[in-house]
């Protein structure tokens, strides 16, 4: 069920059942932004249903956070404009060319581009495997983008990690509110998971210096305040099998 932040703020809490990451949407007065597309039209659709049942318009349009299929495979089903930065959008392009099969899928799982755990959400998610289509982004900026949605702004902002070399955040200055995705998560693509810490300690730093008191992260089930998610970021560093320069 979709929850309010704020009276502007609102988020559809994740799913794990496959892998379903938090939607985020911002309400201005003239326009409204979605965070993060879904990871499947079905996805998509609930978080359109939910906002009609509260009483929200449709998104004007959609803030990617990055590329990663479970943000990106519903942007297809998107009636609006899909906002992603650079280097979310090479990665679309690549995954665009994908074959969507059980043989095209277990080749990826050996060559490494990509991972079990993925794939097993999108088998689940997915009974259809064809009914697949991965698109690129409609609007692309480099390293930063602010968009005045009326009376509020969202500041769409590309910040070196540990998770993906695309993740970007998005920052609700008005509201003190970050949208995170998955940008403090390590890095799972990595064999054993790993935290690379010159990125990690990057991270951390602008996140200590933006001002914001809550945050909502991709795969948490409620809003953390800005302490909580750096106790969070402390935990994974202690959990992770790697930790490389």
């Amino acid at each position: 069920m979709l929850q309010q932040i704020t009276p502007r703020s609102f988020f559809l809490p994740n799913d794990h059942e496959t892998d379903r990451p938090c939607l985020g949407y911002v309400r201005g007065d003239r326009y409204a932004l979605m965070i993060d597309a879904g990871n499947s039209p079905a996805h998509h659709r609930l978080f359109l249903d939910e906002l009609a049942a509260a009483g929200l318009p449709a998104p004007s349009a959609i803030a990617i956070t990055h590329s990663h299929w479970d943000h990106t495979y519903a942007m297809c089903a998107a009636a609006c404009p899909t906002i992603v930065n650079h280097k979310t959008q090479a990665h679309l392009e690549q995954m665009s060319r994908w074959a969507w099969n059980l043989p095209a899928m277990e080749e990826r799982l050996r060559t490494g581009e990509d991972i079990r755990f993925c794939h097993d959400c999108i088998v689940k998610e997915y009974p259809d495997l064809s009914a697949i289509r991965v698109v690129p982004g409609t609007v692309v900026y480099h390293h930063r983008l602010t968009l005045d949605l009326g009376g509020i702004h969202a500041e769409l902002i590309h910040l070196e990690n540990s998770h993906a070399d695309d993740c970007s955040i998005v920052y609700i200055p008005e509201e003190k509110l970050v949208f995170l995705g998955d940008i403090t998560c390590d890095d799972l693509h990595h064999k054993p998971r790993c935290i690379h810490q010159s990125r990690y300690d990057s991270l951390r730093r602008v996140l200590t210096e933006l001002d914001f008191t809550r945050t909502v992260e991709g795969h948490y089930e409620q809003v953390c305040t800005k302490a909580e998610i750096f106790a969070s970021m402390e935990e994974i560093i202690a959990e992770t099998e790697a930790i490389l320069p």
